[in-house]
């Protein structure tokens, strides 16, 4: 972490009082490299995820834009349903 570096170069070649980092607010651990393994973790789910629907597209034979199309069916159903319970009421 650049902050941290900063401040202990400071505190080292004497600019400023040297004190614990914990009292500026720094923990032990470096949040960075948590967010960096989380980071990783996440892209390597992603990417297995990616992968099962990709096999799972070839199973089932794709087709482009098919899945929209069948969300659109659904929305324009539901859109159907409302205009006839507003008529009704």
């Amino acid at each position: 972490m650049e902050s941290k570096s900063y401040l202990e170069c400071r505190m080292a070649k004497e600019l400023m009082a040297k004190q614990p980092l914990s009292e500026l607010g720094f923990t032990e651990e470096d949040p960075k490299e948590e967010t960096n393994s989380n980071r990783v973790q996440k892209e390597e789910e992603k990417k297995r995820s990616t992968e099962k629907e990709e096999e799972e597209n070839e199973r089932n034979g794709f087709v482009a834009g098919a899945r929209r199309a069948r969300q659109q069916q659904k929305e324009f159903a539901e859109a159907a349903r409302r205009r006839r319970r507003e008529g009704r009421d």
